[in-house]
Parts: C-alpha cells; structure tokens; sequence
C-alpha cells in the first residue's frame, strides 16, 4: 500500500471553496496532492480522502500511482 499520486494541484483550503459536485482542484500550484496514506503511515491518513502535498519531482518509496482508463461511450 503506497500513497498515490493525484493530477489535482494542492491547496489547503481547496474544498471550502470548490464546487460540490466533482471538483477539479487549483488550476496552478507548487505542490501535487498524494492521497491514501501508505504502509509507513498512520491509520486516520490510510483512506482515499486524506490529502498530502508535495512537490512533483519528489520521490519515495512509500509513494506510488494508480493507472486510470476512461471508458468512451
């Protein structure tokens, strides 16, 4: 189990002001959101609504992506 790596740019104080309905994060930004928590974290980050930031470039090993394919109609 490993942190996942998200598109959406970090801001703290995102979803105070985001649309409710599928929210597409900052435009721009620093810092990538992480989400999910990892073997090395502790229990309440270990769910998908747990946000971490971090720079893009940073790597780890408990720091991984998911593969997503968008299904065509």
């Amino acid at each position: 189990n490993v942190w996942e790596w998200c598109q959406d740019w970090y801001a703290h104080d995102y979803y105070k002001k985001s649309p409710g309905i599928n929210p597409q994060g900052p435009s721009e930004g620093a810092f990538r959101v992480l989400r999910g928590g990892a073997w090395s974290s502790y229990g309440r980050a270990c769910k998908p609504s747990f946000r971490y930031d971090r720079k893009p470039e940073y790597r780890s090993n408990n720091i991984g992506f998911r593969i997503v394919a968008l299904k065509e109609n």
